[in-house]
């Protein structure tokens, strides 16, 4: 059993287990269906648990921020730090519930999109006893940018732990134990482990694009490499719509530690170590997510790029037109993460260092200057 194996088995186990697969593999059929007794479980737990804890998660934090909103405006206190406070509460509320986009997109694929789920587990096991048949080997993951992604991704799911201070307006203690509770599924173990399965289908997908064929076999074999082509542009464009909520979620949040790092720098004045190593981290993953988006871009660039002779002719015209109809029709979304380059990376750092030059301005102006100041020192001094 190769590693890769090993890791998918331990992720459909506990997936399973979590409430958040209700598929199985069948080996002598090579092809995921559907388990009947966890379907039924997992449906009551969407109809019961989960949908309304979403609602009534959703409906508690509007009303809270609302309420902490319309305070702010109405506060006339000279040198009021409301403000201040509101800006970081909405931060670190950001930061702790950012996987409740993900528990959302779940619980939107659950109910409109099972048999697309379905079809995209298929066409990964296609694709994959594919590559051995015109390879000869299985594909080779790049299990460094696993770890690191992986790494960010349990960052991102431990952050519901964190205990905010902050508590739902009109509602008790025992409320907000019981969304706390249910959050640590809902936001930190379920978006974990659907992130991780996300993140290795993008990698296995990486893998299966790196098709080492010497170019007498590619000949002889040319219309094989057309339909496995075909194919696997199909997966790239089904997984692209399901991993979305997953990808944006993790850059969102280095985003989030890229703002911070420069906030820090600037109203610390000698966090200067600490700025290196928030942005060292919050780059790593975007750098590593970069470098496997344009790979697969440049290599699908070149799918098809072989002499065609009259046997092949027109299955290869066929071809070259299904992949300019995906360019211009599917593929054409903003949101398509396959679509991530270096300007808009760049472009967002740009707008981040903007919100925190804002930021440490309404710092600078409040009275929580003078006291972060004092503690600074108190720091330096010990």
């Amino acid at each position: 059993m190769s590693c890769l194996t090993g890791i998918l088995q331990l992720l459909q186990v506990l997936t399973t287990l979590s409430g958040c697969n209700i598929y199985s593999y069948a080996e002598n059929r090579r092809e995921f269906r559907l388990n009947g007794r966890t379907h039924l479980l997992v449906r009551a737990m969407h109809r019961f648990w989960l949908r309304p804890w979403l609602v009534v998660t959703f409906v508690l934090h509007f009303i809270y921020w609302v309420m902490e909103f319309l305070r702010g405006l109405t506060d006339a206190t000279p040198g009021s730090e409301r403000p201040l406070n509101l800006i970081y509460g909405i931060g670190l509320a950001v930061v702790i519930h950012q996987n409740y986009v993900i528990s959302l997109a779940m619980a939107y694929y659950y109910r409109y999109h099972r048999l697309q789920i379905r079809q995209l587990l298929n066409g990964f096991v296609g694709i994959y006893h594919g590559y051995e048949r015109i390879c000869g080997r299985e594909p080779i993951i790049n299990w460094w940018f696993f770890f690191i992604q992986t790494f960010r991704v349990f960052t991102a799911s431990v952050a519901p732990l964190i205990k905010s201070k902050f508590k739902f307006v009109g509602f008790g203690s025992k409320m907000d134990i019981i969304i706390r509770d249910s959050a640590v599924l809902f936001i930190c173990l379920q978006p974990f482990l659907l992130s991780v399965v996300g993140h290795l289908g993008i990698l296995i997908l990486y893998a299966c694009y790196d098709i080492q064929v010497n170019n007498g076999r590619r000949r002889r074999r040319s219309l094989q490499l057309l339909d496995y082509y075909r194919h696997l542009i199909r997966l790239r464009q089904n997984l692209d719509f399901l991993v979305r909520p997953i990808v944006w979620t993790l850059v969102l949040e280095n985003i989030l530690l890229f703002i911070g790092g420069f906030h820090l720098y600037l109203y610390d004045m000698q966090s200067v170590g600490h700025m290196g190593k928030c942005i060292l981290t919050s780059s790593v993953f975007p750098l590593t997510f970069l470098h496997v988006i344009a790979k697969i871009r440049f290599i699908e660039r070149e799918f098809g790029v072989f002499k065609a002779d009259s046997r092949k002719q027109a299955k290869l015209q066929v071809f070259w037109l299904f992949k300019k109809v995906m360019q211009v029709t599917i593929d054409k979304t903003e949101l398509n993460i396959f679509k991530l380059d270096r300007g808009l990376i760049l472009e967002t750092l740009r707008h981040a260092w903007v919100f925190a030059m804002f930021t440490n301005s309404i710092l600078l102006n409040s009275t929580a200057r003078l006291k972060h100041f004092e503690s600074v020192k108190y720091k330096k001094l010990l």
